[in-house]
């Protein structure tokens, strides 16, 4: 009995473990795209970024003084990770957010976002002080989107009077599991002929601002189910990169129906890019 109910056991961890469970499956979904790295995590699905920050109280320092001391400490070197994860997230297919740090105004933004951090946890040991926050990566989309626009060439767009004869989609997910994606704030979607489908141009500067131009899943089945899209998805596989490597190709029927819906998801970011 013992050995069988072991059996189980184990069945269940291993089922759990190969579908991107965690202890906490609200915090790490099944099918998210996480980068982790050894102070935190990039998460392209919640589109966030978190990281840890510890440090001890100052020797010969006791009681609440060293608490607090220790605490603002831990936030110091919290907030100095988030700025070395901050400046590697791709902007798009050729560009960091470390290109666009040279400019002054990009430089001012960051540092009052990382001053702003949401504060998740804090615990006290009684000798350290250790903490975890998170930045959310639209707020980095809107601090670089003058940079994009004033650095990226107007893309080709299809004429605006396109007759709405497609039906009601609720979202788009591109399948672009056979090709090298990296997740990116900023990407863009065209058609065959390089025109373009959608992209900062097309997004709502109030829903970008909230979630993002997209999310990105590892696992399509569920991108369909997810909320951001749901409940009736266009669904198209990725054919090729741009020229650039920068755009995402999809094929003309699916642009005609993402141009045709009579409910334009564009605008509230509704889309979903699922990569391996």
């Amino acid at each position: 009995m013992k050995i069988k109910f072991s059996i189980l056991i184990l069945s269940l961890i291993l089922f759990f473990t190969s579908r991107g469970y965690s202890a906490d499956s609200d915090s790490n979904p099944a099918g998210s795209v996480v980068v982790q790295k050894e102070y935190g995590l990039i998460d392209w699905t919640k589109n966030c970024i978190e990281a840890n920050g510890m440090a001890a109280a100052p020797k010969g320092v006791t009681g609440g003084r060293a608490k607090a001391l220790a605490r603002r400490g831990a936030i110091v070197d919290l907030q100095r990770n988030l700025l070395e994860f901050i400046v590697g997230v791709q902007v798009d297919a050729r560009t960091s957010m470390s290109d666009f740090m040279t400019s002054d105004r990009v430089r001012s933004d960051i540092n009052g976002m990382i001053k702003n951090i949401e504060l998740l946890e804090g615990e006290w040991d009684g000798e350290s002080y250790s903490v975890i926050g998170r930045v959310r990566l639209p707020e980095l989309l809107v601090i670089a989107t003058p940079e994009i626009k004033a650095k990226s060439p107007e893309p080709k767009q299809a004429a605006s009077n396109s007759p709405k004869t497609a039906g009601r989609y609720t979202g788009l997910v591109i399948d672009a599991r056979h090709l090298p994606v990296v997740p990116s704030l900023a990407f863009y979607v065209v058609d065959e002929s390089g025109r373009e489908v959608y992209g900062v141009n097309f997004a709502d500067p109030v829903f970008a601002a909230k979630s993002g131009l997209g999310s990105y899943y590892n696992n399509i089945e569920y991108a369909k189910g997810e909320i951001r899209v749901a409940t009736n998805p266009i669904v198209a596989k990725a054919i090729r990169h741009g020229s650039d490597n920068a755009a995402i190709v999809i094929p003309d029927s699916a642009a005609a129906k993402v141009r045709g819906s009579s409910y334009d998801f564009r605008k509230e970011c509704k889309v979903i890019i699922v990569v391996k």
